[in-house]
């Protein structure tokens, strides 16, 4: 093979490489801002149970923001639920 062949090769590799690395970035990226958004929405959520305090929803909202698995229940949960999953929320945080 010519050395323009395997410059080429070798580019080509290279070209593929970088381009997957940027896209694993990306993906990243997105995936951050869309957890940040998350995080967000989480007291906005909160806000609308009038029966916590202030200072309880902070708690409850870095309590649910370093447990991420359960942002995901509570934007599911309908107002009923979400009011009890808040509630155990408050007591475990309290015992």
């Amino acid at each position: 093979m010519s050395t323009v062949g395997n410059f080429c090769d070798t580019s080509k590799n290279t070209f593929g490489q970088i381009a997957s690395t940027m896209d694993n970035i990306a993906k990243r990226v997105g995936s951050e801002f869309d957890n940040r958004h998350r995080r967000e929405q989480v007291y906005d959520q909160l806000n609308e149970l009038e029966f916590i305090s202030v200072e309880a929803r902070v708690a409850i909202a870095q309590y649910l923001c370093n447990n991420t698995r359960e942002i995901d229940l509570v934007f599911s949960l309908p107002d009923e639920a979400k009011t009890v999953f808040v509630t155990n929320i408050m007591r475990k945080l309290t015992s």
